[in-house]
């Protein structure tokens, strides 16, 4: 199935250089990494008073907190105080946060209020409510401050809240053990339980650890589906962490999947406990994705990732009927835009030359490629991108086109733990288009490729302890037609 990487014949790096002023770069990472405590998991992405607000648990000497950031574009990012009435409101134990923008609660008597809710871990099925009337900058707790939801036998691990207007109730979602479950409520205190969800789940595997749920339209009909997400420890398609998601229908009570064989919204194994930008239609957005870049296979083997903790890029969502089926693509948001790009003109690339380049990270690769000739004797059998720093360090990125899939590989691994794990991400696609695409995103700690107008992704978290390295672009045993490029450097 997998395959080592062939050695490499590095055809051709691209004549590009960087045209803009170095000293007015706008961003040293495109992802939002605080570099004073140790990010944890999102909590919530919520848009108001025309900025996104991100909400999440992070430690610092060990102790956990709750933050918040801003941002206007999704990219640069500025860290807010919050000031909590009270520790006894278990503000630490957030697990989601809503907005009620109807004001139908009392929490919004004065102004749109913001609801947190969280868990007593040693309290199975008690929730906490916190809340506050001004974005989030300070929160009170409520009064009686616990809600207490009948039969569970096992800590909650993650919620999800939402207004649902075919219904004009509020949802809540719980997350525990391998059972999500449904409730409804009109105050956000007194809830009814509904249904449950998971029995029906086949390959279940590892720890579920967070859960969200949103609608979604399919881009050909404009029908509404509901997507449901599961983070779990292991188990994805390369090993590991990911986030597994459900497409289906919801009434208002029942949830049905079409499909009960878990998808993956990465095909990697390093994106982990996703949120979706809460509400999104009701604020006229985009529904975007922020993950935390995290996979439990590296504690496993005892593998040094050698970076702190980051957040995904973020990822702008559609869904799409594909292979009669539904399907999620993901594709990096809007907001990274180019200020200083290159174009690649349509070049042969094939076995032989050599040429490099450094450039200063972050970067961003668009690639577009002819496969039309896929299928007759001479097509490169797999080319792309290798990223390579003054140390040594290397990771390549590309499509294998005779075995058919886009992979990451991390030859490192492979050195350094022979023993333990190939450190090979792959995602196997047949495509009968003429033309192929990647997008990769390389920063200082991650590496993600996108592929296919976003059908494919994959994460790498990675670090390449460096602030320049070298790019070339390949192509191994044969030749391919890049019809079209640019590189831009932020």
């Amino acid at each position: 199935m997998k395959s080592p990487v062939p050695v490499l014949l590095l055809i051709l790096v691209v004549f590009w250089g960087c045209t803009g002023n170095k000293e007015q770069k706008t961003a040293v990472s495109l992802h939002f990494n605080p570099e004073d405590s140790m990010l944890q998991n999102p909590i919530a992405l919520i848009y108001a008073e025309n900025s996104y607000h991100l909400f999440f648990n992070y430690t610092v000497d060990g102790e956990e907190k709750f933050g918040q950031a801003e941002s206007s574009d999704l990219l640069n990012w500025s860290n807010k105080s919050i000031s909590i009435e009270s520790e006894e409101a278990g503000i630490q134990d957030i697990k989601t946060i809503v907005a009620d923008w109807n004001q139908t609660t009392d929490y919004s008597a004065e102004a749109t209020a913001l609801i947190a809710f969280g868990t007593v871990a040693e309290n199975y099925g008690e929730l906490t409510i916190s809340y506050s009337n001004d974005n989030g900058y300070s929160w009170k707790q409520n009064e009686g401050n616990t809600i207490t939801l009948a039969d569970y036998n096992e800590s909650i691990q993650d919620i999800k809240v939402f207004w649902n207007d075919e219904t004009q109730a509020w949802i809540l979602v719980t997350l525990s053990g391998y059972e999500v479950r449904f409730y409804s409520s009109t105050d956000l205190k007194n809830w009814e339980y509904l249904s449950r969800f998971g029995d029906e789940v086949v390959l279940k595997s590892g720890q579920w650890a967070s859960v969200d749920f949103f609608p979604m339209e399919i881009t050909e009909t404009n029908e509404t589906k509901w997507v449901l997400f599961i983070s779990a420890d292991s188990g994805s398609p390369n090993e590991g962490s990911g986030v597994q998601y459900f497409v289906g229908s919801f009434d208002g009570f029942v949830y049905q999947a079409s499909h009960n064989k878990p998808k993956w919204i990465d095909h990697g194994s390093d994106l982990y406990q996703a949120v979706v930008l809460s509400d999104y239609r009701l604020v006229n957005k985009k529904p975007v994705l922020i993950g935390t870049l995290y996979n439990s296979i590296y504690e496993k083997f005892n593998i040094p990732t050698n970076s702190s903790t980051e957040f995904s890029l973020a990822r702008q969502l559609t869904l799409k009927e594909k292979f009669y089926d539904y399907y999620l693509f993901a594709e990096p948001v809007t907001a990274i835009e180019k200020p200083a790009t290159e174009t690649i003109n349509e070049t042969e690339l094939s076995d032989g030359k050599s040429i490099e380049k450094n450039l200063d990270l972050p970067i961003r690769i668009d690639l577009t490629f002819d496969v039309n000739s896929r299928l007759y004797l001479g097509m490169a059998e797999s080319f792309g991108v290798k990223i390579t720093t003054n140390e040594g360090k290397e990771l390549i990125l590309g499509y294998q086109a005779e075995r058919r899939y886009f992979y990451i590989a991390d030859p490192s691994i492979q050195r350094d733990f022979p023993d333990s794990w190939d450190g090979f991400y792959y995602a196997p696609y047949v495509t009968n288009e003429p033309e192929l695409d990647m997008t990769l995103i390389i920063d200082r700690n991650s590496a993600e490729l996108f592929a296919m107008n976003g059908l494919i992704s994959l994460s790498r978290k990675f670090s390449f302890n460096a602030e320049n390295v070298q790019v070339s672009l390949f192509s191994e045993t044969g030749t391919v037609n890049l019809l079209e490029g640019t590189i831009t450097e932020f």
